[in-house]
């Protein structure tokens, strides 16, 4: 049953050593303070190809790259592993290769750089695990001035709007548990028939018992319909109203009303594998889902339909113990 298929898995996992082992006790957070300047860029030529260009900036170097490329696109010319220098007066030079790779010549771009607009800051809340990462990451956009662009072999038309710039400054802080704690959950009914509607079948899924996920298909082996969408149970109940949809053509042809009321069976069972420093705890649910459809049209079915939901936690502990 899926009991033993999961630990099955769990354990090939484990003696995979998939997992980077942890301190042996919990570590000091990690702060992570970064900058990051970017700047891209896309060109047009009196030849009509275009040129694209790129470049970065951060904490461990900088770089730019380059490709010219021809109205159909084929790459003529490349390069990458150029210079970049970001401030207010930005430069970049770049060698280019042909389709042969033998050099052409180098690129070189230049502009001025000043920042536009108001910073955006995005709030970090993250959880891997028993892990968290807080903090910011803050986004301000360059107003950006070209004041040359050489190609070899070409005569490049500099526009106002050619090039986005953008500074993104990280301040992140990251927690360090000495041990690791995963927790995940499936679940999964059985495909059942759906009594009384002719051709129709449903499946329930997804990552948590309360919210799952369902698709029903009606397929007579001319023009299958289906309907899916997502449950929200309170009280172990949920309706849904969704459009059925023709497969072929995509068009809805009806309303589907689903509802849904998931009964409890038998006792939560657990099994646990051990490897090294790795336990997985799984945990089994057996459900029995009392399901009816009706369609605006005037069908209608039912079912009685098996699923189950397994947790798994995996807990990761320090290395040297075993």
């Amino acid at each position: 049953m899926k009991v033993t298929r999961m630990v099955a898995l769990s354990a090939g996992v484990l003696s995979a050593g998939l997992f980077i082992a942890p301190t042996a006790v919990a570590a000091p957070p990690t702060n992570i303070e970064q900058t990051l300047d970017e700047l891209s860029c896309v060109f047009d030529t009196q030849q009509g190809d275009s040129v694209f260009f790129f470049a970065g900036a951060g904490s461990e170097g900088s770089g730019s790259g380059m490709f010219v490329e021809s109205p159909d696109g084929v790459v003529l010319l490349q390069g990458d592993g150029g210079s970049a220098v970001f401030g207010p007066t930005f430069s970049a030079v770049v060698t280019l290769r042909d389709s042969s790779g033998e050099p052409v010549g180098d690129a070189t771009v230049q502009a001025t750089l000043a920042f536009g607009g108001e910073p955006q800051v995005e709030e970090i809340r993250d959880r891997d695990g028993n892990s968290w990462t807080r903090g910011t990451i803050t986004t301000i956009d360059y107003a950006v001035e070209v004041t040359s662009v050489t190609v070899p072999g070409y005569t490049v038309l500099p526009q106002a709007d050619d090039c986005a710039g953008s500074r993104i400054s990280g301040d992140l802080r990251t927690t360090n548990p000495s041990a690791r704690i995963f927790h995940s959950t499936d679940f999964e009914s059985d495909i059942c028939p759906l009594e009384g509607l002719a051709n129709g079948a449903v499946l329930l899924s997804g990552n948590e018992v309360r919210t799952p996920r369902f698709e029903v298909v009606i397929d007579d082996g001319v023009n299958p319909l289906k309907a899916s969408g997502e449950l929200n149970l309170h009280g172990w109940s949920a309706s849904a109203t969704v459009p059925l949809l023709a497969l072929v053509t995509g068009e809805p042809v009806a309303d589907l009303t689903i509802d849904v009321t998931m009964n409890r069976i038998g006792q939560l069972t657990h099994e646990s594998v051990r490897e090294g420093r790795v336990t997985a705890l799984l945990s089994l649910a057996s459900y029995v889902a009392s399901i009816t459809v009706t369609t605006s049209d005037g069908h209608s079915g039912t079912a009685e339909c098996p699923a189950g939901a397994i947790m798994e936690k995996l807990i990761i502990r320090p290395g040297g113990g075993g």
